[in-house]
């Protein structure tokens, strides 16, 4: 016999199970049992042989009040009596083994190992086994075998299996649900640790005693939970439950405590869901049916992973169950805690006392962050080649990336701590009390040839004092391992306590190559621009490109590389090529670390940015959000999709929750805005870009976008003016402060200087307004047409025509190449052509699928239809659309708010229509959302 076969696992012939019982070979025992059973209907399994008893030794059976023995429930092993111990005077659960099994040498002896086994757990989630015996017949038949009926005692359990509550009144609550998940999961945690296991843990044999619904008068009695049949734990292990696509390896032990772990999961899914788990159910759809029943992210993501049968990235799944819900259960007693002064409080009285009590924390409290809070602040660069600052910003990104990915840690991003360089002079108390944090990590770093000199200090912000430093001289092949020592250190240094997957995560080395590794720091280094420019993009792309190929397994990289090209295809334009590749390399770096969180979030961008498909890019990012926990960027990627669904508080509320996080983030600032604006809170709206500007002064477009809120807002226009009159420093390679500059000057009906912008701009394509090219010529033709020279109009539309028909050509299902190409139809006369285009954009975007590009594609149609004298259509759609949100958008010109009506040259067709000038003599009707 060959060596593989010496070590193959023997498995059962009727169900393939592994098999550990050489007595009886070729068949597992469950089969062995069920064999025996299928002999005889369930109804006929027997009492003890002498039936004319109820008598145990010194247990007897009850009865009922129609005389018959008092059943509890009956499985295919035996039936659960509820009895009396005689000598004690107490209640039991009898579990007497049928008749036709209890013969048999092999099963009597494992129920006498199992049971003895079982009554060594005690934990109070357990029904204890504390009874084992035998009640010898006197059959002839028994005599020669020299047997007896076998049975045990337990504790009995007055109460509703978890089976029975689910089917009598409906699925539970996520309290309910989550605590009794606790319960069990504390009970499988005990008994692993006496190397037993459950082995058929299952809804039926979750009994609730004491159960109340949320929402009873005493908010703090949970429902007990009792686990039985223990008594036969691992009777049917070798029986794996279906779905669990599991092996057993070098012995049972971890089969079956996976196994246990899995059915407990299955519990869970009955209990919310009201139904049975079915085992083929793709992670993904588990997870997003878990997060749709309202459980928590993290403990849907740990759900998620115990259900497909994964190890769950830790040896202790159930511990990390078991943290993760008395986690939320804490958060909730927070919340009930805060509303209890509601209730006894009037308003008044409550925000009075409230401004008391802010008042004087804030005179008087330390920096906001907890103790371990921290921000790792820009590094000082000591190279002698200035191009080396890369390098610094790089491997501080780096370490930063590591340190996000601890639970126990509150790490502010990248962009809140680069608002604080390490050229300028640094008050560490002020910096601490902005950022919200306690500590902050400063650093130094030298490249010289080969050698990285860093060193760094973790300051206390409170007083500025140093709590630990320490120099690092390393080869650069050396220095990729650095950063998942120093992440460690800084870990240890504020007693963060990290999981066994955390201690081995920050460490992980993401790459062995050194050329791979510094093109990968170059390509985050042109991510990292302040000011957002497609053309760093396509250079971090060709980086990326670089060091996958010098590093196939270098998975970050290629994390990195996908979330890229999906920008790519987003503000490039729908490319195939790009939307495959993008995929292709999310894969990849799934493949190589499935457990990367950085690659479960470039999958969900790839969803997101190039199919729009929301409902496969979230359980995506809620993974990313359980790897990454102190990474607001996938929480922010939720916003934006609540956003796009037209969940618009809701997405206002999540990017509020990650500017608290992340504080002086300006992203969230800018994000905050524009979802204001999109709702027409012009108040709101001015409040953040104020913020915005005070985070990022030197932002030319903040200011810009300022202006524009104040027309909104009031009609004035002064702001807009003044920004334009002066010589901008603004870099404009993508053609947005050009657009803006003409977009101005057109609304003051300068035509002058609308020209002038078109002809300082050195190009004659403005290569990505709003993800799109905008030839100059439809601008000037724009020009010609608001001053009413119509013939000089056509000609330049006439020019701007085949470049903007091929690229609608070139991208067909991009419905804003569409919607422009509507729109110069319009202008030119050419009706049909640009109703057909127009409508084709709100087809290809409809308000359902995307609440944010369907509206706006809307307001464009209504734009279309104006143009071309439907002025039924055109009011119709305006008056509806003033109330609609989503229809506000700096660089669209068919932008739709009340004084874009007012003032805009695009809507001038529809002036003299009276019903035109009843909307413009109102104010401006809330909008409904």
């Amino acid at each position: 016999m060959s060596a593989s076969t010496e070590n193959a696992i023997v498995v059962c012939e009727q169900c393939g199970a592994p098999l550990r019982n050489a007595d009886v070979p070729g068949t597992c025992l469950y089969c062995l049992l069920s064999t025996g059973i299928s002999q005889t209907d369930e109804a006929d399994i027997r009492m003890p042989n002498d039936k004319s008893s109820r008598r145990f030794q010194h247990y007897e059976i009850l009865a009922r009040p129609d005389g018959s023995p008092w059943e509890l429930r009956r499985d295919p092993i035996g039936i659960t009596y509820k009895a009396r111990d005689i000598n004690l005077g107490i209640i039991v659960a009898l579990k007497v083994i049928d008749a036709h099994l209890s013969g048999r040498s092999e099963v009597r002896h494992r129920f006498l190992t199992e049971a003895r086994a079982a009554a060594q757990i005690l934990h109070p989630n357990v029904a204890r086994v504390f009874h084992f015996g035998t009640v010898n017949n006197q059959s002839s038949a028994s005599r020669e075998q020299g047997s007896g009926d076998c049975f045990y005692a337990r504790e009995f359990v007055e109460g509703e299996s978890l089976e029975e509550r689910v089917k009598r009144a409906g699925r539970l609550q996520v309290e309910c649900a989550l605590e009794i998940t606790r319960q069990v999961a504390k009970a499988i945690v005990s008994s692993e640790r006496r190397g037993l296991s459950h082995g058929q843990l299952q809804p039926a044999n979750v009994i609730l005693v004491n159960f109340r619904e949320p929402g009873a008068s005493d908010h703090g009695n949970h429902p007990w939970v009792k686990i039985i049949e223990y008594g036969l734990a691992g009777l049917q292990t070798e029986k794996p439950e279906r779905g669990a696509h599991e092996e057993a390896h070098d012995g049972e032990a971890p089969f079956r405590r996976r196994s246990d772990i899995y059915s407990l999961g299955r519990c869970v899914w009955f209990a919310l869901a009201g139904e049975s788990f079915a085992g083929d159910l793709p992670r993904a759809t588990c997870l997003s049916r878990l997060i749709e029943y309202g459980v928590p992210a993290k403990i849907s993501v740990l759900l998620a992973w115990i259900l497909a049968g994964d190890d769950v990235r830790s040896p202790t799944p159930g511990i990390e169950l078991i943290e993760e819900i008395e986690e939320f259960q804490r958060h909730n007693r927070r919340e009930r805690a805060r509303d209890v002064p509601a209730q006894r409080w009037t308003i008044a009285a409550m925000l009075a006392v409230l401004a008391v009590l802010v008042a004087i924390y804030l005179a008087k409290r330390p920096p906001e962050g907890t103790e371990k809070s921290i921000a790792v602040l820009p590094f000082r660069n000591l190279s002698h080649d200035p191009a080396n600052a890369f390098f610094a910003e790089g491997v501080q990104d780096d370490i930063l990336s590591r340190l996000i990915k601890i639970h126990d840690l509150r790490v502010v991003s990248r962009l809140g701590a680069a608002q604080y360089p390490a050229d300028k002079p640094r008050d560490l108390r002020r910096i601490g009390h902005a950022l919200g944090v306690r500590h902050l990590l400063e650093g130094s770093l030298r490249r010289e040839g080969d050698r990285v000199r860093l060193h760094v200090s973790l300051v206390d912000s409170r007083d500025s004092h140093e709590i630990w430093s320490e120099g690092y001289d390393r080869t650069l092949a050396d220095a990729i391992n650095l950063q998942g020592e120093l992440a460690a250190d800084i870990a240890d240094a504020l007693d963060a306590t990290l999981s066994p997957h955390e201690k081995v995560d920050i460490r992980a080395q993401s790459t062995t190559n050194t050329d791979a590794y510094v093109l990968y720091l170059r390509g985050r280094n042109l991510e990292r621009s302040p000011i957002f420019q497609i053309a760093d993009y396509e250079a971090a792309q060709a980086l990326y490109d670089q060091a996958v190929t010098i590093d196939p397994q270098f998975a970050l990289a290629h994390a990195r590389l996908s979330s890229t090209l999906g920008l790519l295809y987003r503000f490039r334009g729908p490319n195939t090529r790009l939307a495959e590749r993008a995929h292709g390399e999310a894969e990849k770096a799934l493949r190589l670390q499935p457990q990367l969180g950085e690659a479960h979030l470039a999958k969900a961008l790839c969803y997101y940015r190039i199919e729009r498909d929301f409902s496969r890019a979230l359980p995506e990012l809620e993974i990313a959000n359980h790897l990454l926990p102190n990474d607001t960027e996938a929480e922010s990627i939720i916003a934006y999709i609540k956003r796009r669904q037209g969940c618009w508080r809701a997405a206002r509320g999540a990017l509020q929750h990650a500017s608290v996080s992340d504080p002086i983030n300006r992203t969230y600032q800018e994000e905050l805005t524009g979802t204001a604006m999109l709702t027409r809170d012009w108040k709101s709206a001015s409040q953040y870009i104020d913020r915005a500007i005070n985070i990022s002064p030197t932002i030319e477009p903040l200011r810009i976008e300022r202006a524009l809120i104040h027309f909104w807002r009031s009609g004035d226009l002064a702001p807009l003016q003044d920004i334009f009159s002066k010589p901008s420093s603004y870099g404009d390679s993508e053609g947005n402060f050009t657009w803006a500059r003409w977009d101005a000057a057109m609304m003051m009906r300068n035509f002058d200087e609308a020209q002038s912008a078109l002809d300082e701009y050195p190009f004659e394509t403005l290569p990505a307004v709003l993800s799109g090219p905008i030839p100059k010529s439809y601008l000037r033709a724009c020009v010609f047409l608001a001053r009413g020279e119509a013939s000089q109009a056509w000609k330049m539309f006439e020019m701007a025509r085949p470049s903007m028909e091929a690229e609608t050509r070139a991208h067909p299902d991009d419905s804003l190449r569409h919607a422009r190409l509507g729109l110069l139809y319009a202008y030119m006369n050419r009706s049909a052509d640009a109703v057909l285009e127009g409508r084709k954009a709100a087809q290809l975007t409809p308000i359902s699928r995307d609440a944010l590009d369907g509206h706006q594609r809307e307001c464009n149609l209504a734009l279309i239809y104006a143009r071309i004298g439907e002025n039924d259509r055109a009011i119709s759609m305006v008056g509806r659309l003033l109330r609609q949100p989503g229809c506000v958008c700096p660089l669209n010109e068919a932008t739709l708010a009340f004084w874009d009506l007012r003032v805009r040259w695009q809507w001038d067709p529809l002036r003299n229509d009276a019903r035109f000038q009843q909307i413009l003599a109102g104010p401006e009707p809330a909008t409904i959302y």
